[in-house]
């Protein structure tokens, strides 16, 4: 295969989603400068213009992909400001919608082991600084207010929508049901009955 010839910067993001692509075939054992570079017809060289090491681009890869889905995330809950049903009911239809349409990031998000898990303590979520945590605890409590409920089950309600909404996600991603219709009608009758 010839080389091919890159306009500045278009490497780096040629780099990135290459590796992602490599990360979520192979694993994180398998993967390597080298094959990524291979994957985008340089040298062997050409990744170190842009990326010091395989972990650097480790790093690059999973911000490209965070900010990608958090930035849907956030222009969800906007759009829906002041309403937490409607953003509770909204923030998991995108969640499967942009992870159906983008399987090499559900897979790199969540089928990879995860060095820093999120951590749930006696029944609520810890690591308030997390993203996904923030996010919930905002939803999640401003719904119980909205519904003069206890504070304290927040925890638990955003674990049961995120667990259903994930689960029918992995099996969307996966193929292990072909949903005839709207998975995004499904995943809000499912999320309004849990609410």
């Amino acid at each position: 295969m010839g080389k091919r010839n890159y306009h500045h910067g278009s490497l780096e993001n040629d780099l990135i989603q290459k590796g992602l692509q490599l990360l979520t075939n192979v694993g994180l054992e398998e993967f390597s400068l080298r094959k990524v570079a291979e994957m985008c017809g340089v040298s062997n060289a050409a990744p170190y213009r842009h990326f010091s090491s395989k972990e650097a681009l480790i790093t690059a890869i999973t911000t490209q992909v965070s900010n990608e889905f958090t930035s849907a995330l956030d222009t969800v809950v906007q759009h829906h400001k002041g309403d937490f049903k409607k953003q509770i009911i909204e923030v998991s239809k995108l969640y499967v919608s942009f992870m159906v349409e983008h399987p090499q990031h559900f897979k790199f998000i969540f089928m990879m082991d995860h060095k820093m898990p999120i951590t749930i303590k006696d029944g609520t979520f810890t690591e308030p600084e997390r993203y996904i945590v923030s996010m919930f605890k905002t939803l999640f409590e401003g719904f119980r207010k909205e519904q003069n409920t206890e504070l304290g089950s927040w925890s638990m309600d955003a674990l049961s929508v995120w667990s259903l909404v994930h689960g029918f996600t992995v099996m969307l991603v996966n193929n292990t049901i072909a949903y005839e219709g709207s998975p995004s009608d499904a995943v809000e009758t499912m999320v309004s009955r849990l609410l």
